[in-house]
């Protein structure tokens, strides 16, 4: 029996990672990229992405971050590299914090339990933060970095060792999920048994229809040096997640070997053009540095070193995207959060491309709706 041909439009780590499950379940495929792998300008690179447990009230998602970490694993033992980096996660806001009561309690329903923290307690642990107006917060020994741009540039290895066609700087023109055909920018047309469509940001520009459905988000996240001094105890400090705190919500990812301290905010532009120049305005950065005034002890002596703009494709309520069409599965599992699903969602993604799970069950799990 011969192997079912698939094209994976996209090398990011939802197009790779479905891909090297794909390879593994007995597919022949080939993965189609518009630049380089990695792409310098993709939803899937930069120095790291946070993966951690707290989710709000979506317990779904808990689950599957659970799911991702096994997965992950997996692609672990066999890149024979592994690129995360575990530092904890410490969010803001006591028991008497709804939102924090919230993550709390649906953390609670999946098993984890996490460290209630007094005010007292958190001045004690975090000196370098000004948190006196909290009324406690909570931490989690899980959770951390993923090195993005690593698992990408890995991953491509690895696959291109195993003999499968990748194809960098090969751009599509349009796709028909009907017909299982691709047509590339040079009029040439391939043709498969299936197609996945992960191409990221640039998803509306090859299905314009998906416009209505998901947005582009234009987001800046920025790379600070500490005050002198400190650098040694940002090293040890866990991810901070203020994202559910309106205007003024941030994260934090401390730097790890190799990298620096990067803060972002999770307040979704909504416009913005993926394949227009990447330059972040001097504002746009401070901006960004500003949301950490209450929240940084000496917070003027925090120096920007860069800004970068990134693209996420956001889906309303921030949900993760798996639908079939015909001969095409649409994969769009970002809304700014993604990255850590990228092992999981390849695995679930190749099971329905090779018939082996139900594509509207595996549409709902990836929403949140189902385990």
């Amino acid at each position: 029996m011969s192997k079912p041909k698939v094209i994976v439009i996209g090398a990011g780590i939802m197009g790779l990672a479905t891909a090297w499950q794909l390879a593994k379940k007995g597919a022949n495929v080939t993965v189609l990229e518009q630049s380089a792998v990695p792409n310098p300008v993709g939803s899937s690179v930069d120095d790291h992405r946070l993966i951690r447990y707290p989710y709000g009230d979506k317990p779904g998602f808990v689950a599957m971050v659970r799911q991702a970490f096994g997965a992950w694993d997996e692609m672990w033992a066999d890149l024979g590299e592994r690129h995360y980096h575990e530092s904890g996660t410490l969010v803001f806001g006591g028991p008497n914090t709804p939102r924090a009561k919230v993550q709390a309690d649906v953390l609670a329903t999946q098993g984890i339990d996490v460290e209630w923290l007094s005010p007292a307690q958190l001045v004690r642990d975090y000196p370098l933060l000004m948190l006196d107006d909290l009324d406690g917060g909570f931490r989690l020994p899980t959770g951390g970095t993923l090195r993005c741009g690593r698992i990408v540039a890995a991953l491509y290895r690895h696959l291109t060792f195993q003999g499968m066609d990748i194809r960098p700087f090969t751009q599509v023109k349009d796709v028909d999920p009907v017909t299982a055909s691709v047509t590339l920018a040079d009029g040439s047309k391939l043709t498969a048994d299936k197609i996945v469509i992960a191409a990221g940001a640039w998803l509306t520009k090859l299905l314009p229809d998906m416009a209505s459905r998901v947005t582009p988000s234009r987001q800046i996240v920025i790379y600070v040096r500490p005050p002198a001094g400190t650098a040694d105890a940002w090293r040890k400090m866990p991810c901070l997640l203020d994202i559910d705190g309106g205007n003024n919500g941030f994260y934090l990812v401390p730097p790890t070997p190799g990298t620096g301290l990067k803060i972002g905010d999770h307040i979704f532009s909504r416009q913005g053009d993926p394949s227009a120049e990447r330059i972040v305005a001097k504002a746009e950065a401070q901006a960004i540095l500003d949301k950490c005034a209450g929240r940084f002890r000496n917070h003027g002596d925090y120096r920007i070193i860069e800004g970068k703009a990134c693209f996420y494709t956001v889906e309303p309520d921030e949900k993760l995207l798996i639908e079939a069409r015909d001969k095409a599965l649409i994969l769009s599992p970002c809304s700014g959060h993604g990255f850590k699903f990228g092992s999981i969602v390849g695995t679930r993604a190749a099971d329905v491309v090779m018939g082996a799970a139900d594509a509207e069950q595996v549409r709902r799990w990836a929403t949140g709706e189902a385990p």
